[in-house]
């Protein structure tokens, strides 16, 4: 029996409460149906959630898997490759996922925040291995993340950023390349 965070009841109630909170509201049958039926960030979270219980259905499951990807990547305009369905964990949170592409060898960890244009990919030089997204991590409009790459805990990467290697721990990438910038210490002030 798979663990209560693995099931699929439990990430798509993690998924939904994301849109509760930012909405200030509790996860109900009614918000599930509006998210379910008005929410193409959810649509494909739920997709996703969907997918991953067709790949243990015996015969037809891929099949089915197979059609409702192609429909998700129509409707959605996001194209997460069926191979990764099972490596992206609850609370998975894409606001607009138009553009989202998301490859094979990727690993998303709980509670991303994913916005619209983001690639996750392998690069040609590497044929194993894609970005793995730890715990906490945003990754805004626009970014590029290539190649076997981690990023760490809380950390953030910045729009348009083209992050080519690790991101630690709450640190933010920015830029092309981008470049990691430690987290700011409470109580002082930016100074440019």
């Amino acid at each position: 029996m798979s663990a209560p965070e693995d099931r699929f009841s439990h990430k798509v109630h993690a998924d939904a409460l994301v849109w509760a909170r930012e909405w200030n509201t509790r996860v109900t049958p009614l918000l599930l149906l509006r998210l379910l039926l008005l929410q193409p960030g959810f649509q494909l979270a739920f997709s996703i959630r969907v997918q991953a219980v067709l790949t243990t259905v015996p015969v037809v499951g891929l099949l089915l898997r197979r059609l409702l990807w192609y429909v998700t990547t129509v409707w959605t305009g996001a194209d997460v490759d069926p191979c990764a369905v099972r490596q992206i964990g609850a609370g998975v949170h894409f606001p607009h996922p138009a553009g989202v592409v998301i490859g094979g060898q990727c690993s998303i960890g709980r509670n991303v925040q994913i916005l619209q244009g983001v690639t996750l990919g392998r690069s040609e030089a590497s044929i194993v291995g894609g970005p793995g997204l730890e715990d906490g991590v945003r990754v805004y409009a626009g970014a590029k993340l290539i190649g076997d790459i981690r990023v760490g805990q809380g950390a953030v990467v910045g729009a348009n950023a083209v992050v080519l290697k690790d991101v630690p721990p709450g640190w933010t990438a920015v830029g092309v390349p981008a470049r990691n910038l430690p987290p700011r210490r409470p109580g002082l002030a930016n100074v440019s």
